[in-house]
């Protein structure tokens, strides 16, 4: 059984770990990839250790690094499976590399796709809600934009390892071990999956399940759930509405994440956007701005009312990004850098009862400008959705709801609120 998840970015950590909560097993989120030990108690056969990196964004050197230093801080956990993103953003052939270096495990089996959120693979390429990746919003992603839907290309965009493929004809007519087998006595380091269904994700699994604790497992959360003993689900969180209000930071500039608040406001009088611009947040997110926008937020909290903070209202404002780098002279990633300290620094001093956090970089640097150095996964809304509570050295009563930026049914922040 896993015992060490390794993800690149947080909301993807909590995505992952939570297919363990609902299994009954007790998953924390490490935010500190150089820490050793884990934030609680000793690693034990219920429990579960998750590691972010926070490496999507960064130079791919760095991400390297970051992956080396986890593996060798913690070679008690094994087996490792690390956490890609399904729609293949970040520096995962790096990683991949790095991880299979350091471990001298002989090969990789990369499955990626993630049925339950409409992103699946054929014919080595990736498609999300039955569109080709390359034509979907995550080719223009502010931080981490695709190049291609061809999974293979990119992949050897950072390594040298030898890939290859196997198209889900293979998968369906049983010759997944076969395959294996053959591209293994090649010399082949990395193998790439399909699967366009949980049913497909479910043969993989069974097709290799006496490879599993000798091959590098990567994949999305949607893979995780299959990678589980038969044990007695975790009963889920009775659903109850919440008297309490909600403070939602849509810090994603995703075009599902502004559907979901159209939705939201449409259909609950109850709740407020604050809609903050992004040049408010540059260079840096001044005093006399910050009070402002406190003050607006807050007395929406404290009239019992909901509150919906976001930095983007169309696609539009995803194509401003490159002028502000070019006004600002910084890189997408400084740029986006920028963004999430200013939100951090908002929320810090703002009282809340309950928050949610869209977008994986906003919600880690929310969370650690709480003071915050992990968490711990309680359940999940519906899938994508995890909730829990930041662990800190102080105590932090508040619930936290987080969500990748595309992902969620478009009533999320109203399910939410059962949950409270």
């Amino acid at each position: 059984m896993v015992r060490l998840i390794i993800a690149d970015d947080f909301t993807g950590s909590n995505d992952a770990g939570v297919q363990f909560v609902k299994k009954g097993f007790t998953v924390d989120v490490v935010f500190d990839w150089r820490s050793i030990q884990p934030l609680k108690t000793h690693i034990n056969d219920k429990k579960v250790m998750v590691v972010n990196t926070e490496s999507r964004a960064i130079e791919y050197h760095e991400a390297q690094n970051r992956i080396k230093q986890v593996v060798l801080n913690n070679r008690h956990l094994q087996p490792i499976y690390k956490k890609i993103d399904s729609t293949l953003r970040g520096n995962i052939g790096g990683e991949i590399e790095t991880l299979l270096a350091t471990t001298q495990i002989k090969f990789a089996l990369v499955i990626p796709a993630f049925p339950n959120m409409n992103r699946i693979t054929k014919n080595g390429k990736c498609y999300v809600n039955g569109i080709e990746l390359i034509n979907t919003e995550f080719a223009t992603d502010p931080k981490t934009p695709i190049c291609s839907s061809h999974i293979k290309t990119i992949i050897k965009q950072q390594t040298d390892y030898p890939c290859e493929e196997i198209n889900i004809d293979k998968v369906r007519t049983h010759q997944i071990a076969k395959c294996i087998e053959n591209f293994a006595t090649q010399g082949t380091k990395i193998i790439i999956i399909d699967a366009e269904t949980n049913h497909d994700l479910k043969t993989i699994i069974e097709q290799t399940q006496g490879l599993l604790d000798k091959v590098l497992l990567v994949g999305s959360a949607g893979l995780v759930e299959f990678l589980l003993p038969s044990m007695t689900e975790k009963k889920p969180k009775s659903e109850r509405l919440s008297k309490k209000p909600m403070l939602v930071m849509a810090g994603s500039m995703s075009e599902i994440t502004q559907q979901q608040i159209n939705y939201t406001i449409q259909h609950d009088n109850n709740w407020n956007v604050i809609d903050l611009k992004i040049s408010d947040l540059l260079p840096e997110l001044s005093a006399t701005t910050l009070i402002t926008y406190k003050n607006k937020i807050q007395e929406i909290l404290d009239n019992n009312q909901h509150c919906i903070v976001r930095t983007s209202t169309n696609k539009q404002e995803r194509e401003k990004i490159d002028l502000y780098c070019q006004q600002y002279q910084l890189s997408r990633t400084e740029l986006g850098e920028k963004i999430c300290s200013g939100l951090g620094l908002l929320v810090k001093n703002i009282k809340f009862n309950n928050l949610f956090l869209t977008g994986g970089d906003v919600a880690i640097s929310i969370a650690k400008s709480l003071g915050a150095i992990g968490f711990t996964i309680e359940g999940q809304v519906c899938e994508g959705v995890p909730y829990g509570r930041l662990l800190s050295h102080e105590i932090l009563d508040y619930k936290i709801f987080t969500k990748a930026g595309g992902f969620g049914t478009k009533d999320i922040f109203l399910k939410a609120l059962r949950f409270i």
